[in-house]
């Protein structure tokens, strides 16, 4: 029962965390497109200056998508339990 209620709240985190990356990479795409426009109305065919600030927010963006759906997302809990086990029949072994 108690594992269950454990299971259900990480579910709940990691759904959290999706919808973050989610919102944010919304936000973060309506933003750009703002400045790409304010950049090309104001100098057309000039320098493109919105590019750095696509550039820099696009780094974090990558960061929380890697933190979101690749280091966390419980792959990572999942790949250190079965290091543990495997490294726990070793020793078993040992004996």
């Amino acid at each position: 029962m108690e594992n269950e209620e454990t299971k259900k709240e990480q579910a709940k985190k990691i759904a959290k965390e999706k919808v973050g990356f989610i919102r944010n990479l919304i936000g973060y795409i309506i933003l750009i497109i703002i400045l790409a426009v304010i950049n090309n109305v104001t100098n057309p065919g000039g320098y493109q200056w919105w590019l750095w600030p696509a550039g820099f927010l696009g780094l974090f963006n990558l960061i929380h998508f890697l933190r979101t759906y690749v280091f966390h997302g419980g792959k990572a809990k999942r790949l250190e339990e079965r290091l543990t086990q495997k490294e726990m029949e070793k020793m078993k072994g040992e004996d």
